[in-house]
């Protein structure tokens, strides 16, 4: 964003600047809500977190060249010592963000896309995002900026002269989409798949349809809708609304459908959509259905056939994002940033399907708050491993027992099972019996922190034997 002097937030948050620059006149450039990371003029927003209240760090969030910091007013006792830096006191600093991002949106002309779903919203964004970026201004919410705190500061970073822009729609309650909606305003929402994530919060796979239908219900008049029409619960609540859509699939013939599907040698996705041939550095047929996804979305933005095949062979997955890697003779698929029963069953599809003679380890760790379905889903997640021809399981967390139980009772020798809830365990036992060739998928919510084993194998002495 361009630079912006301190009169505007003051208008927008409608409150005086405490203790002004001598010269009066200051610019800020960007937000933040951490003084850990924020950059030399940026507006540090002191947010009060379940764990953290940012008031405790404004002295830090100056210490790093913040422009200004923006402070609650019941909070001014907690900082009196940090009160040489210019300051904005206001009610409430989280409305506050929103409000700032609220007009900032109204002063872009760029064309905004939603992306939502309950897997593949991170990797469909990328996809979108390296498609509209081939031949046209794009930007794209970074990493996993995607709730009421990381979508104002994702606007905050937004260069003016972008044409497109793609943001991702993260939510575990009921009403925060249409929230996350009023901030980014977009005229193209896309919703990925709809699955059991989020259980917890959200009850039930209705509610999650209802929840991701939100983003529909804020759109204006006019606005463009991109769904998967392979999704049997998208279908049934499009087909109820009576919703024109654009549609992405494989099974069902729909504006864009994946035929000619097939895997090369390294195990890689390759198909043809429109007459267009599509080569993905990228495994597993989930990463064609969010491939079609990212073309269907620019296809409303005019991105021509030869743009998705260009975009889509420069697209490089995350790390942690089904990312294919050899470490001395072994094969990892790394695919730990999230999980829930539908990304599991993907991960464990892609395994299946990869033409490698030697053995397949899967360490799965638990799936997190999938509330009261969730043993009964992790039950099924073992039965999914033994169905894959998964040689060894290795299974992490309270939850992943019933992993364990799930995957003996679908016929895995039990000496081929193991469970633990300790990291090293864990690893110790997973070092005694890999050798060379090995495929090795790693697969959980992110709160498991499966990165750690994985850095712990590298770190080991195996060697290529």
């Amino acid at each position: 964003m361009t630079n912006w002097d301190f009169n505007i937030l003051s208008g927008v948050l409608e409150t005086e600047l405490v203790n002004a620059p001598e010269n009066g006149i200051a610019n800020f450039r960007g937000f933040s809500i951490d003084s850990r990371t924020i950059k030399s003029g940026e507006v540090f927003f002191a947010i009060v977190g379940d764990n953290n209240d940012g008031h405790q760090y404004v002295s830090q969030a100056f210490e790093k060249g913040a422009s200004v910091a923006v402070i609650n007013k019941s909070q001014i006792d907690k900082i009196k010592s940090s009160m040489t830096g210019p300051l904005f006191i206001v009610e409430d600093t989280h409305v506050a963000l929103l409000e700032i991002a609220a007009y900032l949106r109204r002063h872009m002309e760029t064309s905004f896309a939603g992306v939502t779903g309950s897997n593949g919203k991170t990797t469909t964004k990328e996809m979108l995002y390296a498609i509209a970026d081939v031949n046209h201004k794009a930007f794209r919410s970074p990493g996993n900026l995607n709730n009421l705190y990381g979508l104002p500061i994702s606007l905050g970073m937004m260069p003016e002269d972008t044409e497109y822009a793609v943001f991702e729609l993260g939510i575990s309650t009921p009403g925060e989409m249409s929230r996350l909606a009023a901030v980014i305003k977009p005229e193209l929402a896309l919703i990925t798949n709809i699955g059991p994530a989020h259980l917890e919060t959200l009850g039930s796979i209705e509610n999650v349809v209802k929840a991701k239908f939100e983003l529909i219900d804020t759109l204006p008049v006019g606005a463009l809708v991109v769904l998967n029409a392979d999704d049997t619960n998208l279908m049934t609540e499009a087909k109820r609304r009576n919703l024109s859509f654009i549609g992405f699939g494989i099974d069902n013939p729909t504006d864009f459908t994946a035929t000619d599907l097939d895997v090369t040698e390294d195990g890689l996705r390759t198909f043809v959509v429109n007459g267009q041939q599509i080569t993905l550095n990228a495994i597993g047929r989930v990463n064609v259905y969010n491939a079609l996804a990212a073309i269907a979305a620019s296809s409303v933005w005019g991105c021509l056939p030869e743009e998705w095949s260009k975009g889509l062979n420069a697209f490089i997955p995350d790390d942690l994002r089904m990312k294919q890697e050899q470490f001395n003779g072994l094969q990892l698929l790394i695919d730990c940033y999230n999980a829930n029963p539908d990304s599991v069953s993907a991960s464990l599809e892609a395994v299946k399907e990869l033409n490698v003679s030697a053995r397949k380890i899967a360490v799965l760790g638990d799936m997190l708050e999938l509330g009261s379905s969730s043993d009964d889903l992790h039950r099924k997640a073992g039965q999914m491993a033994a169905d894959a021809g998964i040689d060894y399981l290795f299974c992490l967390g309270p939850q992943s027992r019933h992993i364990r139980d799930g995957a003996i009772s679908s016929g895995m020798n039990e000496g081929s099972v193991m469970h633990t809830e300790d990291k090293q365990d864990l690893l110790d036992s997973l070092l005694k019996i890999i050798e060379q060739g090995d495929l090795i998928l790693f697969k959980a919510s992110r709160g498991m922190e499966l990165e750690k084993i994985i850095h712990g194998l590298k770190a080991s002495a195996f060697k290529n034997n």
